[in-house]
């Protein structure tokens, strides 16, 4: 194959995986890593400056237990902290300024983690 063919092809083959590239983009839905999903169903708590959402309620009307994920936002932070939690049975402030203590549980056994939402840690 000689190079003015071979090159045509290269410049065709790019052409059209930008435009299906760009068009994928363009049927994404817009989503703000700053913000954490209000569409799923939650419960929303305020403790401090932070608004934690706790979403999958065992209950809508009295929720016990939350399944998971917890979600943070804040003014202050750059993005939301989405944390992989699951069977969480509480949030409350923590024991530094700025965190927030977390309780989880799996069977009759409690696990509390102590989170600094500004050093959201990464699953």
């Amino acid at each position: 194959m000689n190079s003015t063919r071979l090159h045509t092809l290269f410049a065709l083959g790019a052409l059209l995986l930008g435009t299906s590239l760009s068009a994928c983009a363009v049927d994404a839905p817009a989503v703000s890593p700053s913000h954490c999903d209000s569409q799923t169903p939650h419960n929303l708590r305020q403790i401090g400056d932070y608004r934690v959402l706790l979403y999958e309620p065992d209950d809508e009307a009295a929720p016990q237990a939350w399944q998971g994920p917890v979600c943070i936002e804040a003014d202050t932070l750059a993005k939301a902290c989405v944390l992989d939690l699951s069977l969480v049975k509480a949030v409350e402030p923590g024991p530094k300024p700025g965190t927030l203590r977390i309780t989880t549980f799996s069977g009759s056994m409690a696990y509390r983690q102590d989170v600094d939402p500004r050093a959201c840690p990464r699953p």
